[in-house]
C-alpha cells in the first residue's frame, strides 16, 4: 500500500516544481518587460528618439501645425513663421530651393501667393519615422479672391523641438494647374510623383535618424 502512494507523490511533487518554474519564467518575462518599458519611458523623457507609433496628440499637434501655416500664410503673418518652421526649413518648389522662414516668403512672393486674399485648405494623413520624426502629406486646395482655384500637395517632414512639432523640410508639387489641364485636354491631370515624394521623404527622415 505504502509502495503504490510513492507514484503520487512523485507526479505531485513534478506537478509542483513545473508549476514553480513556469511561475519563475513569468515572474522574469513580466520583470523584463517592465524593465524594457521603463527604459522606454526614460529614453523619451530624456529627449532620446525611441522608435514607435506617434501618439493622438502628437498627430493632434502635428495637423494644428499645418493648419496654422496655412492660416500664417494667407494673412501674410511673416513675423510668426517661427512658430511653424525650424529656423533651417528648406523648402523645395518648381520655381528652386528656399531656405529659412524668409526663404518661404520668398516663395509665397514669388507665386503671388502673398499680394491677394487667398484660401489655402489642407487635408493630411501623417507617417511616423520615430517618435521625434514624422512625415505628413498634404492634398492642398487654394481658393483666391478672383474666384481661382488651384490644388497641389505638400510633403512635409516634421521634427520635435523643445517647443513643440516643427516643420524642417516642405516640397512643393502644384496639381491640376491651368498647364497640366490643357495638356490632358481638359480632364483630370494626376501627378503619381506626389505617391514617390511622399515615400522618399520618409526614407530620408528615416536615414537621418538613423533607422
Amino acid at each position: 500500500m505504502d509502495d503504490a502512494r510513492v507514484p503520487d507523490r512523485t507526479a505531485e511533487e513534478n506537478t509542483e516544481t513545473i508549476t514553480e518554474k513556469s511561475t519563475e519564467k513569468i515572474t522574469e518575462k513580466t520583470a523584463g518587460t517592465t524593465a524594457e518599458k521603463t527604459a522606454g519611458e526614460s529614453a523619451g523623457q530624456a529627449g532620446g528618439s525611441v522608435p514607435g507609433p506617434l501618439s493622438a496628440q502628437d498627430r493632434i499637434e502635428i495637423n494644428e501645425i499645418l493648419s496654422f501655416s496655412s492660416h500664417l500664410l494667407d494673412n501674410r503673418r511673416w513675423d510668426m513663421f517661427g512658430e511653424v518652421f525650424v529656423p533651417e526649413v528648406r523648402l523645395c518648389a518648381p520655381q528652386g530651393e528656399f531656405t529659412g522662414p524668409a526663404g518661404v516668403r520668398r516663395f509665397a512672393e514669388t507665386v503671388d501667393l502673398s499680394r491677394f486674399p487667398a484660401t489655402h485648405t489642407l487635408n493630411s494623413i501623417v507617417e511616423a519615422v520615430d517618435a521625434d520624426t514624422a512625415v505628413a502629406w498634404s492634398r492642398m486646395l487654394l481658393l483666391t479672391w478672383d474666384r481661382r482655384v488651384a490644388c497641389g500637395d505638400y510633403i512635409d517632414t516634421f521634427r520635435r523641438t523643445e517647443h513643440g512639432w516643427r516643420i524642417e523640410r516642405r516640397t512643393v508639387a502644384p496639381r491640376n494647374d491651368s498647364a497640366s489641364v490643357a495638356l490632358a485636354e481638359g480632364g483630370y491631370a494626376p501627378d503619381p510623383y506626389a505617391y514617390a515624394m511622399f515615400d522618399g521623404a520618409v526614407l530620408a527622415a528615416a536615414g537621418r535618424a538613423g533607422r
